[in-house]
């Protein structure tokens, strides 16, 4: 992964999920992913693919006709990075106002606090050390 992860914007972070999901990808399947979800042009989802091949987190298959493209990197080491950068750049350094959303959204599955729990007592363990 590039030292500093680029700067990315929402359809590009979006466009990259679907890569992750779908690799290897032609550009038309994410085109009709994306446009089935929002209102935009397709040379737009084109654009935004290029800008992430520019950026480094979209690469070539080789060979492939029409072209496909998968991740340069795996998603769990791009979306740990994202969520830094977030909690950095949005909230000030503070995870507070993040974990007070996810306590009161009541969007979070038995999975999902399974793995806050393990977290928190990952947590403990590295305070005790």
């Amino acid at each position: 992964m590039p030292k500093e992860l680029p700067s990315l914007g929402e359809l590009e972070i979006r466009a990259l999920r679907l890569v992750w999901e779908h690799q290897p990808c032609t550009e038309r399947q994410i085109s009709d992913i994306i446009l089935a979800e929002r209102d935009v042009a397709r040379t737009t989802v084109l654009k935004t693919m290029q800008r992430l091949e520019a950026k480094r987190l979209l690469v070539r298959v080789p060979g492939e006709t029409p072209v496909k493209f998968r991740a340069a990197f795996d998603e769990q080491r791009v979306l740990p990075a994202l969520v830094g950068r977030f909690v950095e750049t949005i909230l000030g350094g503070s995870a507070d106002p993040l974990v007070a959303y996810l306590a009161g959204s009541g969007k979070l599955s038995g999975k999902d606090l399974e793995a806050l729990r393990s977290i928190s007592r990952k947590i403990e363990r590295d305070k005790e050390s």
